[in-house]
This record gives C-alpha cells, structure tokens and sequence, in this order.
C-alpha cells in the first residue's frame, strides 16, 4: 500500500522490505498512533506475512524504536553537516532552521511520530538522549552568538525552546502546492528565528536577516535533508 492507503505501486514494490515496513508503520504510527496499531496492519500494509514481518523488526516496540532512533540520528547529521562549513552563529542558526522545517515538511510522519510517541516507549533513555543531543546544537549555536554579541536575546533557553516548538508545528500543516515553496517557507521562518533571537549586525547595529546574511539557496538544506533520509524512508508524496 502506499502512503495514502491506496494499492502499492511497482516502484514500491520493489523497495526493501526493511523500507516498505518502515514506511509502513510510519504511516499507521502517525495516522492511529501506536498503541492502536496492530502487528497484522503493519503486516497487511507491506504484503507479507506477520511472521516474516517478526523476523524483520521484532516486537512492535522494537520497531518504534528502530524508526526513532533512525530518524533522529539523521535528523542530528542532516543539522551537522548543514552548519559543517559556517563559522557564523547566524548563518548556523538559520541552516538548522532550515533543516528542522525541512525535515518536518518532507519526512512528516516520522516527525509526528518522533514528537508523539516517546510515551509509548517502555524504556525511552536512548531516545530521549538522542533528541537532547540534536537540540544541543542548537544551545551550542545560540550561546555562541551571544557570546559573541550577534544574538541578544535575554534568555537563551527558552528562545532555543521556542524556536524548536515553532519548527515542529510544520508537520501538521504544511503540505506541497500551498502559497508557499519549501524553501520559501524556510526562509520565513530563518528570519522570524532571527528575529527571536535578535541578531544584530554590529556596524552599523541593525536587524539581521537572511538576504543580509547572503546565505545560499535553503535548496541546499532541503537536498541534505532528503538525502539523510534516502536510504531509510519515503518522504512525503510530492515533497522532497
């Protein structure tokens, strides 16, 4: 089946198993939520039987885990390597604004999924390490530009906490063919995030925004996101 619930095409079909499941369970996860997914739907949806999709992915809550721990390393490489070669806490900030909106639109089951289903998790330690090891890059990002006198915002916590909440809330609304391109919706957030944060040029003293920071097209994020998470999942239909 696809991502929509319709038949499965033969492109598809020819994925891996492991990526069809994935794809699978990422679909029902976000729909129904964990707990009321069942193993036969998982099983159904791929075209194999419950048995086969045991020896592939274990107990459900071993799949769920799989898939979160999956996504947010890819997540976490997709932000590194977009700050790889900027020095700039500003342009840092914006390339991983740009990766989480990003990541959000294209790969937005898994997403809602990350964002809704770590209750589920019996022993979700490892997980939960993960998603504060990605939000450190942001609080290494953002205590650098203070300290650096580019970012003035009076409580950098919270700023970070916010801007996450602000870049999470994408998956729910943002769907391909609206007002708006990806990367355009990218570039609106970037400068709101900068705005948060109040970044400022220091001479002259004034606003800092994308266009200021003579960034690169957010194409080249949106390519780095989709290519962190090729090999792993589909993204969303006509994104990415």
């Amino acid at each position: 089946m696809t991502n929509d619930g319709s038949v499965m095409t033969r492109a598809e079909d020819a994925l891996p198993t492991q990526q069809r499941i994935t794809d699978a369970a990422l679909t029902l996860f976000a729909a129904k939520g964990f707990a009321a997914t069942g193993i036969r739907e998982i099983a159904d949806a791929v075209g194999i039987t419950t048995a086969s999709l045991y020896h592939y992915m274990g107990t459900k809550e071993d799949l769920l885990v799989h898939i979160m721990t999956e996504g947010l390393t890819r997540f976490a490489s997709a932000a590194r390597l977009a700050v790889s070669d900027l020095a700039d806490p500003a342009r840092q900030l914006v390339a991983m604004v740009r990766v989480h909106v990003a990541t959000e639109a294209t790969q937005r089951r898994m997403s809602l999924v990350i964002d809704n289903e770590i209750r589920a998790l019996t022993k979700p330690a490892d997980v939960v390490h993960l998603r504060d090891a990605y939000e450190d890059l942001w609080r290494q990002s953002i205590s650098a530009g203070v300290e650096a006198g580019a970012f003035h915002v009076a409580d950098p916590a919270l700023a970070r906490l916010a801007l996450l909440e602000m870049c999470n809330g994408v998956a729910q609304w943002f769907r391909p063919g609206g007002a708006l391109t990806l990367a355009e919706v990218c570039d609106r957030f970037s400068d709101m995030s900068l705005s948060l944060i109040q970044a400022r040029d220091r001479d002259p003293v004034e606003p800092v925004s994308v266009a200021s920071l003579e960034m690169r097209s957010a194409e080249h994020e949106i390519a780095v996101v989709r290519n962190a998470y090729a090999s792993f999942c589909s993204p969303e239909l006509g994104v990415g």
